[in-house]
């Protein structure tokens, strides 16, 4: 048995046993089987095209154990077969628990837990293409305490940890100073949040923390960050939140060498609902990052974000949503692995999916992603071309 499937055996094996403790359970069920044909299935420069068939199994349930304590378990498998790939066939995993527990009339916990198996990302370098996927596991954990009817506290910490199946990339080889972008990564954040006019306006201030190490000695990075921040409803259609800090960090290298760092931290998103049947929503941000280049291991992340969803008719509904991501790596970011200048890395993503709804139970869908890489290494760069229809069922 391999990793994969033992760390997968686990997880159903516990929801399983927690959706049978459950007094009270609400299941929902979809299948999504899609074909089409993808221009750049390794997502290189060269870009292979293959046509493919994927089932994505969307498997959700709510529990309810008591009056103090629900849980909500999510699990979407999918399976999909690729005419010209190598493999032919391959699977992704997407797995999801969160347990809420009112611990009294003042303490509420949320625990959860995340465990992927996943292609890589966009602005992933160096995998092999025939060997491109990841183990990803992200564990939480948060205690909010209300000390007043007007604010709370909420303290949390997390574990996270990738293994990618290319050992190659991800594990250090200590003789030619190459791979280990397996990771692990440690997390814990405070935050006092205080409502200034009830269902309108609330302030928030806290602190992040946050260990991040590679494989082997490649090393890493700590960083520490100070924000505060509004969470507000405009009107009843549109809400919208702030952040605004600092974040300071210290990066390790192959050498043991340390590199100090300080850069803003800001986080901002607007929701806004002109009508029943059509949102609009965006994001901005620019933070510090794990690395997604071997040669670094922190970036500075500059983000943005776009979606909007319209109904046409109580049947026919279209969604789209813009993604764009600008990689910033400082010369001093460097993991010691080459000698190397500053590098930029981007990378833009477009979706676009209608569906019609044929009956109750059942949907017929059109879609299409396109994805651009854009770097300094002109051999980096790529497009991408994704296009399929597919029907849904719904129980």
């Amino acid at each position: 048995m391999n990793r994969k499937s033992l760390h997968l055996m686990v997880a159903l094996s516990l929801v399983g046993g927690a959706s049978y403790a459950a007094k009270e359970r609400v299941v929902r069920f979809q299948n999504h089987v899609r074909v089409g044909y993808d221009d750049n299935i390794y997502a290189t420069k060269d870009g292979d095209g293959s046509a493919f068939v994927t089932d994505i199994v969307n498997l959700s349930a709510k529990l309810n154990f008591s009056t103090r304590t629900d849980a909500l378990l999510y699990w979407q498998p999918e399976f999909q077969y690729r005419v010209d790939g190598d493999p032919e066939l391959i699977t992704y995993q997407d797995l999801y628990a969160r347990l809420n527990h009112a611990i009294s009339q003042q303490a509420f916990l949320t625990l959860s837990d995340r465990f992927r198996y996943q292609q890589k990302e966009g602005q992933v370098d160096d995998v092999d293409d025939f060997n491109q996927n990841y183990i990803e596991n992200d564990l939480l954990g948060a205690l909010e305490y209300t000390l007043n009817p007007v604010s709370y506290v909420k303290v949390g910490a997390g574990y996270e940890f990738r293994v990618w199946d290319d050992s190659d990339y991800g594990k250090w080889d200590s003789d030619n100073n190459t791979g280990g972008n397996d990771y692990t990564q440690l997390k814990g954040d405070a935050s006092y949040i205080r409502q200034l006019k009830p269902n309108k306006t609330q302030a928030i201030g806290g602190v992040n923390v946050l260990s991040h190490s590679y494989d082997g000695d490649r090393g890493g990075y700590d960083s520490f960050t100070f924000m505060g921040g509004v969470d507000q409803n405009f009107t009843a259609n549109m809400t919208g939140f702030g952040r605004l800090g600092y974040t300071f960090a210290s990066i390790d290298g192959v050498d043991g060498a340390s590199e100090d760092s300080s850069s803003p931290y800001l986080e901002m998103g607007m929701d806004y609902n002109p009508s029943a049947r059509t949102t609009f929503n965006g994001t901005f941000g620019y933070s510090v990052y794990r690395s997604q280049n071997s040669s670094y291991n922190m970036q500075d992340r500059l983000s943005f974000g776009l979606g909007a969803r319209h109904d046409i008719t109580a049947k026919i509904n279209i969604a789209a949503t813009m993604s764009y991501i600008i990689s910033m790596y400082d010369a001093k970011y460097t993991s010691g692995v080459n000698s190397v200048s500053d590098f930029d890395d981007s990378f833009l993503s477009l979706t676009a999916r209608c569906s019609y709804q044929v009956n109750r139970n059942n949907f017929v869908e059109a879609g299409y992603y396109f994805g651009k890489r854009m770097s300094d290494a002109s051999s980096a760069e790529y497009d991408r071309n994704r296009f399929d229809v597919g029907w849904r069922l719904r129980l």
